[in-house]
């Protein structure tokens, strides 16, 4: 039996890269310099390094439990099967969540050259025809995944090169510190809002330890990598923000696409254009593999944790989870017509705020004691930065899953047999092939 290729490091450091740098930087760059001001770059390095020390929070799980997972694992492994539960259900929610905002952000971008879209019947289109898809399964997941990230990589590129000659130092000045919305807001409140939302721009982080069995070695390689990613997409960050502000200035917050309307003042009026289309290129990349990954974590959570039904992992005919699938594309949906891009990213921080309190908590009783506090510390200030109706929603999720989790008990009995039919029928299979060979 041949066996799956294992990552290897530059590898597991493309596809964190990839899974990192979406839609937020091109996207949001403009809300939270409406919320900061110049002090938006400030905000963009205390998420990074908030983010860090809840990256190696992650890290130091990830030595203990090696195997596929992340939080859910952590989380079972040292408190339990119950917070388990709803902590993997969050990962997946969190893939589903993110499905629907890097959709929203797909249509947000478009509307820039074409304002009149039907954002809501496109989207619905959209997670409805990726989700008929992903039933017949794919083999072309992996090459688009390479194709998009070297896209990625060439409008960052492209971006710094052409704009950094726009940079005025004016716009740095004191007049220029703060925004009229963030003096409304009032300084800290409105640092604390950007805080909150830079935090999205790095949700994607958490992926890397869900595939840990598919990498060599990773309790060696993935704090290493994990590490040079999160300081190689901190670095991309600033600079980006740095270059927007210091070529736009004021006018950073009357367009959508802040980095397309930079790159115009070079190349004239085809350059909103051209980098709309490349940004929604780099964007459809990452929902095509979100819509391919996140019915796999929801499969998982029945097959190999044993944490919801048996029925939800059930393969059909072509080799993908039928129940997991349908449930990610109706929650996919639902999700994104329960508001805009801004309220769904924050919706997609809010999952991952669950994310980092569970393992910051479960590196604490392991006696991780400072990475873990500054994960708990660093996840609760969060909280100050989410809306009321971010929170509504989230908390309204959390008691629903936990409503679930007593109300539909799981058969243990039932599943053992199950499992033992699977072990059997996978052993008669081998022993068929044996006999042609």
């Amino acid at each position: 039996m041949k066996e799956n290729k294992l990552l290897s490091p530059a590898a597991i450091f493309l596809l964190g890269v990839n899974s990192i740098i979406g839609s937020g930087i091109f996207l949001l760059s403009g809300k939270i310099y409406e919320d900061a001001g110049i002090w938006s770059l400030l905000a963009i390095l205390c998420a990074g390094l908030s983010i860090f020390v809840i990256a190696f929070a992650y890290a130091n799980m990830s030595k203990i439990y090696s195997k596929n997972g992340g939080a859910f694992v952590y989380a079972k492994e040292t408190f339990g099967r119950f917070p388990g539960f709803i902590v993997g259900m969050v990962t997946w929610l969190l893939g589903t969540v993110t499905l629907a905002t890097e959709v929203s952000a797909l249509l947000t971008a478009m509307k820039m050259i074409l304002p009149n879209l039907n954002s809501r019947l496109i989207g619905i289109i959209i997670i409805l025809a990726l989700g008929i898809i992903s039933y017949f399964g794919s083999s072309i997941i992996a090459g688009l995944d390479n194709l998009t990230s070297f896209v990625k990589i060439v409008l960052v590129l492209v971006f710094i090169f052409t704009c950094l000659w726009l940079v005025r130092g004016l716009n740095f000045s004191s007049p220029n510190l703060l925004t009229d919305s963030s003096a409304n807001l009032g300084g800290f409140k409105g640092f604390l809002s950007a805080y909150g939302t830079v935090f999205f721009f790095f949700t994607g982080f958490s992926f890397l330890p869900v595939n840990a069995e598919k990498m060599k070695n990773p309790a060696k390689n993935l704090p290493k990598m994990m590490s040079l990613v999160m300081l190689t997409c901190l670095a991309v960050y600033l600079i980006i923000q740095t270059i927007t502000i210091g070529a736009l200035g004021p006018e950073l917050t009357k367009t959508l696409v802040p980095a397309a309307t930079a790159f115009s003042k070079i190349v004239g009026s085809i350059g909103i254009p051209l980098f709309v289309v490349g940004i929604c290129f780099s964007i459809f990349g990452v929902i095509v593999a979100t819509t391919f990954n996140t019915p796999t974590i929801l499969a998982s959570l029945a097959q190999a944790h044993e944490d919801v039904p048996m029925f939800v992992s059930k393969n059909n005919r072509f080799g993908t989870p039928t129940w997991a699938i349908i449930l990610t594309t109706v929650c996919g949906i639902a999700l994104f017509l329960s508001g805009n891009y801004v309220f769904l990213s924050g919706l997609t921080v809010f999952m991952s705020f669950v994310q980092y309190l569970s393992t910051g908590l479960a590196n604490i009783k392991k006696k991780f004691l400072l990475i873990g506090i500054g994960s708990v510390l660093f996840s609760l200030v969060l909280l100050t930065s989410f809306t009321l109706s971010v929170l509504i929603l989230g908390l309204g999720i959390l008691i629903l899953l936990v409503m679930i989790y007593f109300v539909v008990k799981l058969d243990d009995d039932e599943r053992e047999k199950w499992l033992k039919e699977g072990q059997e029928k996978s052993k008669g299979a081998d022993v068929n092939t044996v006999k042609r060979l």
